[in-house]
């Protein structure tokens, strides 16, 4: 038992509890609910039934189109990042520079990628992960056009790595599993 966390002693066993009580000063999130196993924090999302928001109670043509397009937006930075890579010869001729400086663009782009998520990640916590999402996808989608607009290749290095920034959220591959396993909780366990 990991960290000695107590145990329900009920029929799961395999659950570990998150505090042993509600007051635990650790846990003040916690309120106590209505049997002395039921925990709720105090952000956790009830929904009733039918309830138009709650993904579960989707059709399975509405939960199929939502898993489409989130695949889709998690699919799009890693394809951008190395999209233009057959044509890094004719750039650095067009952009008068030479290849290295054209890899760059793409140096920039794969470290904000993955360095993103440490400032967006937490912010789709604050406010949500439906706006933080939508504006990161967003400044991606319109960093686009000044990357191939670029009239120089110092400019083209610093529009793709903003872009990379952007466009980590939606390439952190967590928006399909969280939208997978509100759609499909039967993903994760029976419980949910």
């Amino acid at each position: 038992m990991p960290l000695g966390l107590p145990r329900r002693q009920d029929a799961d066993e395999e659950r570990p509890l998150l505090a042993s009580h509600p007051s635990n000063s650790l846990h003040s999130s916690l309120q106590y609910g209505a049997s002395q196993h039921q925990y709720l924090t105090k952000n956790q999302v009830v929904f009733g039934f039918p309830d138009s928001q709650d993904p579960q109670q989707w059709s399975r043509s509405a939960k199929l189109v939502q898993l489409i397009v989130v695949s889709l937006l998690s699919i799009l930075p890693p394809l951008a990042s190395s999209m233009f890579n057959p044509a890094i010869q004719r750039m650095a001729e067009d952009l008068q520079t030479d290849e290295k400086a054209i890899i760059a663009t793409t140096t920039g782009f794969m470290i904000m990628l993955g360095m993103g998520p440490l400032v967006l990640a937490p912010l789709s916590e604050m406010f949500g992960r439906r706006p933080v999402y939508l504006v990161s996808f967003a400044v991606f989608s319109v960093l686009q056009v000044p990357t191939a607009l670029s009239p120089n290749v110092e400019t083209l290095i610093a529009v793709r790595t903003i872009s990379g920034f952007f466009g980590s959220e939606c390439a952190t591959y967590l928006l399909p599993q969280f939208v997978c396993v509100s759609i499909y909780p039967s993903m994760v366990g029976p419980d949910g």
